[in-house]
């Protein structure tokens, strides 16, 4: 006797989807296929047994490892590159690598928050359109094509929500399993503290860490960036020698942040972002020391500069496209002169808009420059 159960979204919850199996065992349910395409497992009436489950995603095909087999584990399916490893011991001391599944969850948050940041602008027409015609500006007409544009925005609404839901629990599952030096840093104020605004520091790092070195030999300590990133809070105290290096990474590997803590870096501030991840880190020094810096090849901080200048480049090239079919759009309907007041303010508010963008590649460049003649 067979029973199938749906998932649509399993693996991106493995945890829940390895407690779901225990249960399903302990139910006398033994699995015995997953289609990856329907997302159907498949089961078999059997024994009811306790065992534990963790599922394991490898690239490699690697050969079963030794070590884990002689803690108990086997193999009790394999579907392409995804195993489902069972084991019947009370106490477990070995389990699985977790990293080939976050590798894979992380690709699939990639191409989905691509597909996010493309629907922006169309979602965000198709809204100011829903808004118009329900204020009654404009007609409807009746057309066949209604059906196909309900379908596109229900598409919208299903990738953008995806993305959300992977990063939600691709970040709650490199918490648990791969960042337990992730925290950051924060320096407990003792004193009286002070804020200083910074817009943008993250396209101009070599400013930021010229000013933090500086703040720190006035006796200004950072004490944390405040939310939205934006919020220096400072605490004054005894003048130090500080080095400050803003690192940008497109992805961070698990091991990034104790790699550089046991260097004896402090993390003062880490963007919340999984796709990209941009950090501040601090370390104090000792007079005629060399100032402690993450590398001090030129072809690193080169490399180093590339990455930030390309990641904002990729994004601002986005922006302007989109930017331009959506006022290519408003400016047919301005020559058929089929304009009214509502239009033309989001349209001024729009190229209005356009201005931080462009400040941002501007800045961007200079850092670069500056960067360059170094």
């Amino acid at each position: 006797m067979t029973m199938k159960k749906w998932r649509p979204l399993w693996s991106y919850d493995v945890e829940k989807t390895e407690s779901w199996l225990k249960e399903m065992a302990a139910k006398g349910n033994s699995l015995k296929d997953v289609n990856r395409m329907t997302r159907m497992f498949t089961f078999n009436r059997t024994t009811a047994e306790v065992a534990h489950f963790q599922v394991v995603y490898d690239k490699s095909q690697s050969a079963f490892p030794r070590k884990l087999e002689e803690a108990g584990w086997e193999e009790t399916l394999s579907e392409k590159k995804w195993k489902f490893m069972k084991n019947k011991s009370e106490e477990i001391s070995i389990f699985p690598s977790r990293e080939g599944v976050l590798k894979r969850n992380r690709i699939h948050f990639y191409v989905l928050t691509g597909l996010a940041f493309f629907y922006v602008m169309p979602l965000i027409m198709m809204i100011i359109t829903l808004t118009m015609i329900l204020r009654g500006i404009g007609t409807v007409e009746p057309s066949p094509f209604w059906s196909v544009t309900v379908v596109y925005f229900l598409q919208i609404l299903i990738v953008m929500g995806l993305a959300i839901f992977i990063n939600k629990k691709l970040r709650g599952f490199e918490k648990k399993f791969f960042g337990g030096a992730v925290d950051v840093d924060v320096k407990e104020s003792v004193g009286d503290t002070f804020t200083k605004w910074k817009f943008g520091w993250m396209h101009a790092p070599d400013i930021l860490e010229s000013w933090l070195a500086e703040m720190a030999a006035e006796g200004n300590h950072l004490v944390r960036i405040g939310k939205p990133g934006f919020r220096f809070v400072f605490e004054k105290g005894e003048p130090k020698r500080m080095s400050y290096v803003f690192d940008y990474q497109l992805k961070t590997s698990p091991s990034y942040f104790d790699v550089h803590k046991s260097a004896g870096w402090q993390l003062r501030y880490t963007s919340p972002s999984s796709f990209t991840k941009y950090s501040l880190w601090a370390q104090p020094y000792e007079e005629g020391a060399e100032i402690p810096r993450f590398t001090y090849d030129p072809a690193e901080k080169k490399a180093q500069v590339r990455k930030v200048v390309l990641s904002a480049t990729v994004l601002e090239l986005y922006i302007f496209v989109i930017a331009f079919i959506f006022i290519r759009l408003n400016y047919s309907m301005y020559l058929e002169d089929s304009w009214n007041m509502f239009n033309k303010v989001i349209f001024i508010a729009f190229i209005i808009s356009l201005s931080s963008p462009l400040l941002i590649m501007i800045r961007t460049l200079k850092y670069a420059f500056r960067m360059r003649k170094k």
